[in-house]
């Protein structure tokens, strides 16, 4: 279960963050849409532990954010996590096969199969042999999600997973993206600008003045509840 508490963040006087508590069970979805600046990129970085909050704390299944040390965070990411960044974050050495498997086999549960149906899912296995920088934006895009996918963790983090495909290329990619992590119980965040691919998470969500908000039916709002909660409130 991930579970927020009081997160607070601020940059320089700006107030990013503010008070925001969320609980999401494990296995289930959610989706955080929001205003350019709003923190919803600034939110996934403080769930991965690349950020640290003025205060407030994370805790995902057994463990408790902020790390004690550089070492415990890298230990977390690597056999818990998996991130889409908006950047791609390719590695240019390496090929499309290669980099979808590096994390994989840092954690030592390379399945060679799941990566072959995972890019099959993807429409990238014809570019196992291709360098990122031979790519095109959507084609790294989908590296990327596969990488991100491809060693099983227990939490995605997708920043815009979805924002340099075409229209059908991204619902064939989105479709993917939430099937695959139900099939294997992740839990997984999207943030995205995109209402199709937002729709699609058992919780939307919108960020507002440092708040998580539940989108209703009848587009009603209230402050974000546990995805247990949720569900009873649209019965």
């Amino acid at each position: 279960m991930l579970n927020l508490k009081n997160l607070q963040k601020s940059f320089g006087d700006i107030q990013i963050l503010r008070d925001l508590s969320f609980a999401l069970e494990s296995g289930s979805s959610a989706s955080i849409r929001g205003a350019s600046g709003s923190g919803k990129s600034t939110l996934l970085s403080l769930i991965a532990g690349f950020e640290l909050p003025d205060d407030g704390t994370i805790h995902i299944d057994d463990v408790t954010l902020p790390f004690t040390s550089d070492k415990a965070a890298d230990a977390f990411r690597r056999d818990h996590l998996g991130v889409v960044f908006q950047s791609f974050n390719l590695l240019d050495c390496l090929n499309v096969w290669d980099n979808i498997a590096f994390t994989a086999r840092l954690k030592g549960n390379h399945d060679k199969d799941f990566q072959r149906t995972l890019m099959n899912d993807m429409a990238i296995a014809h570019l196992s042999e291709k360098l990122p920088q031979q790519l095109s934006g959507g084609e790294q895009q989908r590296v990327a999600i596969a990488r991100a996918l491809v060693h099983k963790p227990s939490l995605v983090l997708a920043d815009e997973p979805t924002g340099n495909l075409d229209e059908e290329t991204s619902e064939q990619v989105a479709n993917t993206l939430f099937a695959q992590c139900q099939t294997l119980n992740t839990t997984l965040i999207v943030v995205t600008h995109s209402h199709e691919v937002a729709e699609k998470a058992d919780v939307p969500l919108w960020l507002r003045h440092g708040q998580l908000y539940v989108k209703q039916h009848r587009e009603q709002q209230r402050p974000s509840q546990t995805h247990a909660e949720q569900k009873s409130l649209e019965r």
